[in-house]
């Protein structure tokens, strides 16, 4: 019976500790995204019968170039323009400020909740081999509860470069794909 308790405690110590570990390597992995330069994201959102696709250029902490059917954006730190029916219309400051400041704490990764977390190891995706973790969170959005089944895969150099999300907010579902390429010679300005 002793040899059972001290198993059983063993194995949980270890499982705890698998899991630290595991949340420390995500987050070392994220850090490593957010001084890694500029970045063009290719996003694939399904949220049942709406689809969207959105190309993104960004070079953190503040300057983003959003691609869609629907519209296109430029934020960028002292000010935010949209897209909409081919001409470009000016937002107020406050709006670049604000979302600014909403993207800098999501990409806080001490703040992040993580639960479930798995060091899937080498995985084969879209022809690559990557490593591969999974994980829930949850957030509030716009004051409601918002969970996440959050699938990432991290190249050779230890950054994200595909993202699988199933959420749900509200009981809708979505499931989004991301996949991002790194480049240097990304560069954001306000529209002509």
């Amino acid at each position: 019976m002793k040899i059972l308790i001290i198993c059983s405690t063993t194995l949980c110590i270890y499982a705890t500790s698998a899991q630290a570990d595991c949340t420390a390597e995500i987050k070392a992995m994220m850090d490593a995204h957010l001084v890694a330069g500029p970045y063009h994201s290719l996003i694939d959102m399904d949220m049942g019968s709406i689809k969207r696709k959105t190309e993104v250029d960004v070079i953190l902490p503040s300057s983003f170039h959003m691609k869609s059917d629907q519209m296109e954006s430029i934020i960028l730190p002292d000010g935010a323009w949209v897209k909409t029916a081919g001409k470009w219309t000016a937002m107020p400051a406050a709006v670049s400020q604000q979302i600014t400041a909403n993207i800098k704490n999501n990409m806080d990764t001490s703040k992040m909740n993580f639960a479930n977390v798995q060091c899937l190891g080498p995985q084969q995706v879209e022809g690559q081999t990557y490593t591969s973790y999974s994980f829930d969170s949850s957030a509030e959005v716009m004051g409601k509860k918002a969970t996440s089944h959050i699938t990432t895969y991290k190249n050779s150099s230890g950054l994200p470069v595909i993202m699988m999300v199933d959420s749900e907010i509200m009981g809708h579902k979505s499931k989004m794909v991301q996949h991002v390429t790194y480049d240097p010679n990304i560069t954001i300005s306000p529209p002509k």
